[in-house]
């Protein structure tokens, strides 16, 4: 475009007030002859154009960042002048001539400026105001400027002449009461980008000056122009009080919602951007403050511009439900509002962490200036329950224009839901802090309950993710479209724990169908899948976390419930399976027993009766949900007194964790679940109960499994079977375990099966009976490891006077059943080792017993032992009396070792005894004891084996009321050694009494494996 020559030009330029400016006037010319001097139209049919020109009003300079070390010393900050300026206006037509005198030229209230109307580079006669870094502004046409025409002078000193912007009063002549405004119509691009970084006050880290123009001019629809409180021109700079202000928009680029620019005579004193934006993850909308003022280094002197950033909440409270585009309901978050507390955020570093490495203008992560970390947030959040969680964590920034966007591909946002919505950078060994949500075991609902607690479980952390809106959407100004969403969380399961001993922490993901529709179509309520690691999730490996009973005593020592947990229900609690199992309860609202406790590793199945696995003996058939086992957490709240409902807006009081199981069983093994036409079931009941305030946590087991029989030994070789009519059992920590078997009756097979024919005296259980001279008697034992039950078979004494006498002989044949992890086994004997037989032959007698336990895989115990004795008594005319014993006896015992623990050992036991004992009593008031004992034992345990002897020998004294007694005793050891030897004087050894008449002590009566195994059975 050829740039428009004027007909004449003048320089005006007054030293007194420093008035310097260039007039070009164009369609006008100066008339000499006239008088005084005139400017006056050349063409009538043109307008007539006046241009001031001024010149440069603004020094663009190198901006420092606070407490920035490194700064530009005196005369090394850089610096550059704008351009000039100029105003230009229109002669109105009415105005046929013009004063050509100092104050007819400055009269510009009666003209009218020329202005750019909209966006765009102003031409050469239009008004173009060079005041601000890279900007062109122009002022509305209407208004005017307000000078003095001559000096003005205030206690004999000259006030610098300038020209203010002014709105035109009613007559059109300035009127300072209204503020006059500005607009941008155009930007300069910086020749060089690292230059423009350098004079930074309009031009700081992710702002993009020219959104200036746009939110100023149509046809932007919320563009508003700048108030210009104060704008003013002279030779020595402009100076300025700017204000523009925007709501958000959707136009693209758009971010701006306040600028504030103050400068003094073409030097920048303070400049303030206001940006809107997002936190990450979270949504809350913030600014963005980029504030560059002038301040004054007190070393150098000089007055350097400092800049700072750091961003300010404006929704410290964010609610989730019915967000724009907020995916899945908002059920893949458990929180249903967050809110931020504190702290506010400090001033930000230069250059913080960027969200995205390769775009670091669009966002970053909060972090301070002073210790370079990220700033911990505390925010409080109400989670899918209406319980508070307060938690800290790391915020990110993100620009509004980057998150109102729908994420499509090639789009910055979809690069940071693609960044921040995965499982890359919270799996391995070490995941990134920033993605994780510490806890701390908080109670966290992660969806709504029907019943306060059934879905919420102490929490140690989440891993959150960014998710976008389900399909495209047009933007809103108000609402970001990235949503929080939980992509796993380490829980744990109080129910689970306190049955089953404490564990690692559990790894939740949500369901996919559960996000997708809820509980509709969902039977089951399974919202939460549960997996060994947050790497099992993210890949979707089948690999639920297997639990077993730690301690039988918590679920009462009978049953204990093992199971793997494959998810979680709102309905049953911990749901046990692989992904095909909880797929099938989710969608059918069924689930096969088998494979709801199909574990790889036999060891941590499901037990019955120690050692009946419980996946055996469920059909194979599918259960509906009657039949799952249910294992929840209800927390219990203070009552409301008008309606005696939980309140749930004060603290609980305390929580019930329970388990509830119900299943027809089948045959497996000893257990057969088919009694004549009826099916065994099971019904388990298992509560723990905690009371804050009393400070009280009760456990209790209740149970029953009816009509059912074991059976010994195998399939093919079957001797003895017991029928319950029912099994109830019952636990608490005050009482210990309590059972109460209704034996329907003893059942004989194979070798055995000749008892059949005494059946029906032998089924009322309990009872002695007597059919052809033998005593038939059923038995039960309780005792703090199992059950026993069976029969005896006693009989017939033989006595042949001196001669031969045989008495106490009975055979057994009965059940273990353990209470513990042991197999059940099949016990039968000849007489019991506190029941011994006896034989006595003349003055010879002895007796004996020998019992065996055998398994349905194997010889477990075999123990025996038989003793011969030879008693002789005498009396010397009644002043002497005595009486001499021998006795000569073996013991042996071969005991196997418990094939679940790694640490038992086989053992053997082999020991040949010798004891003689004399008494001698002289009328009565002289008596003299003596006892001789001596064993060799041959012990093996393991690969371990010992061959020990030990004697000893006691004598007591008693004198009337005087009573002395003396023991020799000692231990040898022949050969070899076992480490846990307790039968000599090894580590472990029974303590030998020095003398009769020392007390017996608790250790000498139990060891301390006995003792280990008594308090087992019954610890928490």
């Amino acid at each position: 475009m050829t740039t428009p020559v004027p007909a004449a030009s003048v320089r005006l330029v007054r030293p007194q007030d420093m008035l310097v400016v260039d007039f070009d006037f164009h369609n006008l010319r100066p008339d000499p002859g006239a008088d005084p001097p005139q400017l006056r139209r050349i063409d009538p049919a043109r307008p007539c154009v006046v241009v001031v020109r001024f010149e440069t009003q603004h020094v663009t300079e190198q901006t420092v960042y606070e407490n920035e070390p490194d700064r530009p010393v005196p005369g090394a900050i850089a610096a550059r002048a704008v351009g000039p300026s100029r105003i230009a206006f229109t002669v109105p037509e009415t105005v046929k001539t013009i004063p050509y005198s100092e104050s007819g030229l400055l009269r510009w209230w009666q003209w009218v400026m020329r202005v750019v109307p909209g966006a765009g580079r102003p031409g050469d006669l239009d008004t173009d105001l060079l005041v601000v870094d890279w900007l062109h502004l122009t002022p509305e046409q209407f208004a005017t400027w307000d000078h003095a025409e001559s000096p003005v002078e205030h206690d004999g000193r000259t006030e610098l002449w300038h020209t203010r912007l002014a709105a035109r009063g009613p007559r059109g002549r300035p009127d300072p009461r209204p503020v006059p405004t500005v607009r941008v119509v155009a930007a300069d691009e910086p020749a060089d980008p690292a230059e423009a970084r350098l004079f930074g006050a309009l031009h700081p880290e992710g702002f993009d000056y020219r959104q200036l123009v746009t939110l100023t001019n149509p046809p932007e629809p919320d563009a508003a122009p700048v108030d210009a409180a104060l704008l003013a021109l002279s030779a020595a700079g402009a100076t300025l009080d700017l204000d523009g202000r925007w709501e958000p928009s959707t136009t693209p680029g758009l971010n701006l919602k306040h600028w504030e620019h103050h400068a003094w005579q073409g030097r920048d004193n303070k400049v303030v951007l206001e940006q809107y934006g997002f936190l990450v993850p979270f949504g809350h909308r913030a600014l963005l403050f980029t504030e560059t003022k002038r301040t004054f280094d007190g070393t150098t002197g000089v007055a350097y511009l400092e800049q700072r950033r750091f961003v300010r909440i404006t929704e410290p409270v964010k609610e989730y439900p019915g967000s724009y585009g907020l995916p899945f309901g908002g059920r893949s978050l458990p929180f249903t509002r967050i809110a931020v507390d504190g702290p506010v955020p400090p001033v930000l570093p230069r250059t913080p962490d960027p969200l995205l490495p390769d775009r670091p203008d669009t966002g970053f992560w909060i972090q301070s200036l002073d210790t370079g970390a990220d700033v911990a947030f505390v925010l409080r959040g109400t989670d899918q329950a209406g319980r508070e969680i307060r938690f800290t964590a790391s915020l990110g920034f993100v620009l509004h224009d980057v998150a109102i966007r729908s994420p499509e591909p090639g789009t910055v946002l979809r690069e940071l839901i693609d960044a921040y919505g995965g499982f890359d950078r919270i799996t391995g060994d070490a995941p990134d802090p920033r993605r994780s949500v510490e806890l701390a075991g908080q109670e966290l609902g992660f969806t709504a309950e029907t019943d306060p607690g059934t879905a919420t479980h102490p929490t140690q952390r989440l891993f959150w993710g960014l998710q976008g809106p389900p399909g495209p959407l047009d933007p809103r100004a108000d609402s970001p479209l990235f949503f929080p969403g939980m992509l796993a969380a380490a829980a744990r399961l109080p129910t689970v724990d306190t049955f089953y001993g404490p564990g690692a922490a559990l790894v939740l993901g949500y369901d996919e169908k559960y996000l997708r529709d809820g509980f509709t179509g969902n039977p089951g309520e399974v919202y939460m899948r549960v997996r060994d690691s947050v790497a099992s999730l993210a890949s979707g490996a089948d690999k639920p976390v297997e639990r077993l009973v730690v301690n039988s005593s918590s679920t009462g020592g009978f049953v204990t419930p093992n199971f793997e947990i494959g998810g979680l229900s709102r309905a049953l609690g911990a749901v046990g399976g692989k992904i095909e199992s909880v797929d099938r309860l989710r969608d059918e609202g069924t689930i096969a027993g088998k494979a709801y406790f199909d574990l790889k590793n036999q060891l941590n199945q499901a037990v019955l009766f120690g050692a009946t696995f419980l996946a055996n003996v469920l059909p194979d058939n599918a259960a509906g949900t009657e039949f799952s086992p249910k294992i929840k957490k209800q927390t219990t709240y203070p009552k409301r007194p008008k309606d005696d409902l939980p309140d749930t807006t004060k603290l609980p009081d305390g929580h019930l964790m329970s388990i509830e199981y119900s299943t027809p069983l089948v045959d497996f093994g000893p257990f057969r679940a088919v009694v004549g036409n009826s099916r065994a079931k099971l019904d388990l009941k298992i509560v723990n109960k905690v009371n804050y305030a009393a400070g009280s946590n009760t456990n209790t087991v209740s149970g029953k499994i009816s009509l059912f029989e074991l059976r010994l030994v195998d399939p093919a070789f079957q001797f003895i079977g017991v029928v319950f009519k029912e099994f109830e059992f019952s636990f608490d920590h005050d009482g210990g375990p309590s059972f109460k078997p209704n034996v329907d009756a003893v059942r004989f097979y194979g070798p055995l099966a000749f008892v059949g024919a005494f059946q029906d005296y032998i089924s009322d259980a309990f009872k002695d009976v007597s059919v052809f001279g033998l005593r038939l008697k059923t038995y039960l034992e309780i005792t703090y490891t199992e059950v026993r039950v069976g029969v005896t078979f006693g009989l017939p004494d033989m006595d042949m006077g001196p001669l031969l006498r045989i008495t106490n002989c009975f055979l057994t044949a009965g059940i273990i059943v353990p209470f513990q992890r042991k197999p059940v086994r099949a016990a039968f004997g000849f007489a019991r080792e506190d029941e011994k037989f006896n034989v006595t032959v003349y003055g010879f007698g002895g007796g004996g017993f020998l019992t065996i336990e055998i398994s349905e895989k194997r010889l477990e115990k075999i123990e025996g032992a038989l003793e011969a004795t030879y008693t002789l008594a005498f009396d010397f005319a009644q002043i002497a009396t005595g009486l001499a014993r021998i006795a000569i006896g073996v013991y042996f015992k071969l005991e196997r070792a418990d094939e679940d623990d790694p640490k038992a050992k086989d053992e053997v036991v082999l020991r040949g005894y010798v004891r003689a004992t004399g008494r001698l009593s002289v009328l009565g008031l002289i008596s003299i004891t003596a006892e001789f004992y001596a064993d060799l034992q041959y012990r093996q345990l393991g690969n371990e084996s010992a061959v020990t002897a030990h004697a000893r020998l006691t004598v007591s004294i008693d004198i009337l009321f005087f009573h002395v007694s003396v023991a020799l005793e000692f231990f040898y050891n022949l050969h070899g050694s076992i480490s846990d030897e307790s039968l000599t004087g090894g580590p472990g050894a029974r303590r030998a009494l020095a003398a009769d008449d020392e007390p017996t002590g608790f250790g000498d009566l139990m060891s301390r494996e006995d003792w280990e195994q008594y308090c087992d059975a019954f610890a928490a």
